[in-house]
């Protein structure tokens, strides 16, 4: 549970649902006690991005590593967004 002086940053949630290999509206909203439509948005947009891309067999999430490296193209992007 977060205190009510604790801020959650868009980036900080997608690097630990990266790390934890789990993007889904209930993970997010329920781990950052974020607004579940806003959850959605930031699905969206990772999906939009390509830190989510959707294979053929389901949904394949950029690894950890590959966020790092690309650190600078995928921030860009969500400030594109309006979610950084």
């Amino acid at each position: 549970m977060l205190d009510d002086e604790d801020e959650i940053y868009i980036i900080d949630v997608i690097k630990h649902c990266i790390e934890k290999q789990n993007f889904s509206c209930a993970y997010i909203q329920k781990t950052f006690e974020m607004p579940y439509t806003l959850a959605g948005r930031v699905i969206d947009a990772c999906e939009e991005i390509g830190i989510i891309k959707n294979e053929k067999a389901g949904r394949k999430i950029i690894t950890l590593k590959e966020w790092e490296k690309d650190y600078d193209k995928y921030a860009k992007k969500l400030i594109k967004k309006g979610l950084f």
